[in-house]
């Protein structure tokens, strides 16, 4: 098992990725061949010859230090400026009116014309810089300020803070700053890159001394394809490296320790056909995975997820019948929708956007959708945790009823061993193995 998984992480990792180099360098090297035009597409040997012989050169290390001084000037910058406004857009409606339309104005301006423009005023060094950080920073912004403006609506979180007493200081670093993390991510990674390809481009166009850009324009100028082409090798391969390294910085840490779940090969023996399983474990255990894993393996299974996963704009009738028209004809897939969300008490809400729901007739819609799907193997993992103990109960007794008119395997995953000994016939307390 260990072997086989280790072998589909090589496969995805290296050679899925090598084989997609091999097809583009085999590409380029048969266009090459049909062209027989070096001036138009020189051969990839002759491109590599161009890199190899340019990373020897001292030049070129001055030109990437320049370039690479640059780009990270404008990035930082970028992302500096993108918070500070990001975040007073997302506080104040009034201030993301006033900014939306300048945005808007600099989505839509292509990057020559900015460069062109700047250039009448700026000397040619700081042109790609100011570029890079006009075209970068509306999308910093734009993140920025959708991670403050969740921060704000987030009201659950406000009314905790406000119970509990935090302090501002303690909302800024214990749930502000949390919930900008991913956003303030996200912006980092999709600007960095725009900011080499925009600094590079205002450098071309610029030519400053000392710039891989300028470097990129000589080239183009005197004919000399195979270094225009070594030099862009070599800046995909430089803005590859520093992205990596942007990304193991941006990592956080796992805490990892022995893995204790169960096997679900080594598990699934023990369930019978029609049988109905009821799984007792701690949470972290690994029941939803092995749920996951039993839903990926096998056709004909229905499934009520812990969080439901229903469609919100749609109503209760939908989200249960839009499923059964896939098995069912219309009419047959209607009647059996109707008949679940009757029998699970949700006929006054049956026109209703789930989204308006309560959590407990989320769950019976989630359950009513799972119920009603035509299967071999029913899952249900903690699906009557926000149900009061007499809807529970009359939930449960209807399961029951319906597992005896239509025989069907079911696996329950909950953390009540009465409940699960309620609607089981078998109950599996699931312990930790080393093997």
């Amino acid at each position: 098992m260990k072997l086989k998984n280790n072998g589909k992480i090589i496969f995805k990792k290296i050679i899925i990725p090598v084989f997609s180099v091999l097809i583009i360098i085999f590409s380029w090297q048969l266009a090459s061949i049909k062209i027989n035009s070096p001036l138009i597409l020189p051969s990839f040997f002759k491109v590599c010859k161009a890199f190899f012989y340019l990373i020897q050169t001292k030049i070129f290390y001055i030109q990437l230090a320049k370039t690479f001084l640059r780009v990270f000037f404008a990035f930082c910058l970028s992302i500096f400026a993108g918070i500070i406004f990001g975040f007073f857009c997302g506080k104040f409606q009034d201030v993301k009116k006033i900014i939306s339309f300048p945005l808007a104005v600099l989505r839509v301006t292509p990057v020559v014309a900015i460069i062109l423009i700047l250039v009448f005023s700026l000397s040619s060094s700081a042109v790609p810089v100011v570029a890079s950080v006009l075209m970068t920073l509306p999308v910093v912004m734009t993140t920025i300020t959708e991670g403050v403006d969740s921060f704000f609506k987030n009201s659950r979180m406000n009314e905790m803070t406000r119970i509990f007493g935090f302090t501002r200081k303690q909302k800024i670093f214990y749930v502000l700053i949390p919930t900008l993390k991913p956003y303030l991510k996200s912006s980092v990674f999709s600007s960095f890159g725009m900011s080499w390809k925009v600094v590079v481009a205002g450098e071309v166009l610029c030519h400053p001394k000392y710039a891989l850009g300028s470097a990129l324009a000589d080239a183009q100028i005197h004919l000399e394809t195979s270094t225009v082409m070594a030099y862009t090798l070599a800046l995909i391969l430089i803005n590859f490296i520093f992205e990596v390294i942007l990304k193991y910085l941006c990592s956080e840490k796992k805490y990892s320790e022995e893995d204790t779940r169960p096997n679900p090969e080594k598990f699934i023996p023990q369930i019978s056909e029609n049988e109905k399983v009821a799984l007792i474990a701690p949470s972290g255990f690994g029941k939803t995975t092995l749920l996951d894993y039993l839903s990926k393996t096998y056709n004909d299974v229905s499934y009520c997820f812990q969080e439901n996963r229903l469609i919100g704009d749609c109503s209760v009738f939908q989200n249960i019948v839009i499923p059964l028209l896939n098995k069912y004809e219309k009419i047959t897939a209607e009647k059996q929708a109707d008949y679940f969300i009757q029998n699970l008490a949700l006929e006054e809400k049956k026109n209703v956007k789930v989204k308006f729901l309560s959590g407990g007739q989320k769950q019976r819609v989630a359950l009513a959708r799972a119920l009603a799907f035509p299967s071999r193997i029913l899952l249900l993992d903690e699906s009557f945790n926000s149900l009061d103990y007499d809807l529970k109960k009359s939930i449960m007794n209807f399961i029951k009823a319906e597992l005896q008119k239509s025989p069907k395997t079911l696996i329950f995953v909950t953390h009540d061993e009465e409940e699960g000994k309620y609607l089981c016939d078998k109950v599996i307390k699931l312990t930790i193995s080393k093997t």
